[in-house]
């Protein structure tokens, strides 16, 4: 089968590269926790996904992970999509450590160093990641997973 060009600008949007600023975004705007790597699995599927990114774009201070999940449309499929971007969200976090953007400690929790490279990056997609931190922050990395209708990590 030959690729077309709908299938090439699919793959340039959905780079590791292209991506790897939302999740750096997600960690910069978020306290850091002890396994909170096991976040990093939950930024894509939730930015990419429009109903949710949606949801994320008018997030507030006041807003937390019980009210995102108040919709349930919002979470449909969810469990299935963080499945699916695992492979990439793996490159992802490859080549924000390879940049050194990220560094992963010890407790495997991820501390942001330096700037966010968003000269190339969706400027909608970025913020919609630091919403989502703000969400998540103050939550328990297994509680926030329980809380989204996971059964397992």
């Amino acid at each position: 089968m030959i690729a077309g060009p709908i299938d090439h600008l699919f793959t340039l949007q959905r780079s590791p590269f292209a991506l790897a600023p939302i999740i750096h975004q997600f960690y910069k705007h978020s306290t850091q926790q002890e396994r909170d790597v096991l976040l990093s699995y939950l930024v894509l599927p939730m930015v990419l996904y429009p109903p949710m990114r949606d949801y994320l774009l008018t997030v507030r201070s006041t807003s937390s992970l019980r009210t995102l999940c108040k919709n349930q449309a919002r979470l449909v499929g969810l469990t299935i999509r963080v499945q699916e971007f695992k492979p990439l969200t793996h490159a992802a976090m490859l080549v924000l450590r390879a940049e050194q953007g990220i560094e992963v400690t010890e407790d495997l929790s991820v501390r942001p160093i330096g700037d966010v490279r968003t000269a190339n990056a969706n400027q909608v997609l970025l913020e919609a990641g630091r919403r989502l931190a703000l969400i998540c922050t103050g939550e328990d990395v297994v509680s926030t997973y329980r809380t989204l209708g996971f059964k397992s990590l």
